[in-house]
């Protein structure tokens, strides 16, 4: 699913990496690899809030992925999609990550997360994910996986999202952020976190 907001941070792209610095799969190259200490929570963070203030207004895709096998790994994609999976599935397991989304049409905020950035999340069975955007700092995680619920349940809380705008007669502004608003109520162990 692609979308003006960023189509995602882990797409399924191929290209064979090893996780070092250079290596790419045409549209997203690995910039850097640090170590990082994952069982510090404030380190954590730290490169969180970093990450946040440098790409909040980029104009295209980067990602952070902070994995429990120690290393941090910095990736910049294009303008609608960065491939965290660059890094390697077993990288990418347990994972806290962020990636930013470039804004459009010259406002203060694009969209939240993509089903893309939800199912990647999933299929890899990441840890905590950040998103920003402008001003937008949002997060999600998921404390179960799901084999295939994932499109199913973001397809009716998306349809609960338009009804609500229509009962309502509001104007959609961010399909994926009404959407995620809805989805709790609909996939099990998903959990939102909205203005972080």
């Amino acid at each position: 699913m692609t979308n003006a907001a960023g189509s995602g941070i882990m797409g399924a792209g191929g290209g064979k990496s090893n996780g070092k610095i250079g290596d790419t799969d045409g549209m997203t190259t690995i910039t850097d690899v640090k170590p990082i200490d994952f069982s510090d929570k404030t380190a954590i963070q730290k490169e969180i809030d970093d990450f946040a203030e440098k790409y909040a207004y980029a104009d295209v895709e980067h990602a952070l992925v902070m994995s429990p096998n120690g290393n941090m790994y910095s990736l910049v994609g294009d303008k609608r999609d960065v491939n965290s999976l660059i890094v390697g599935k077993d990288a990418l397991k347990g994972s806290i990550g962020i990636h930013n989304h470039p804004i459009r049409n010259g406002g203060n905020k694009g969209d939240s997360f993509s089903l893309k950035d939800l199912k990647s999340a999933n299929e890899n069975e990441a840890g905590m994910q950040h998103l920003v955007s402008g001003i937008r700092r949002d997060a999600f995680e998921l404390t179960e996986y799901h084999s295939i619920e994932i499109e199913t349940n973001w397809d009716k809380a998306r349809k609960k999202a338009w009804e609500k705008h229509w009962d309502n007669k509001t104007t959609v502004l961010f399909e994926q952020q009404d959407t995620l608003r809805e989805l709790e109520n609909y996939l099990k162990g998903f959990k939102f976190y909205e203005n972080i």
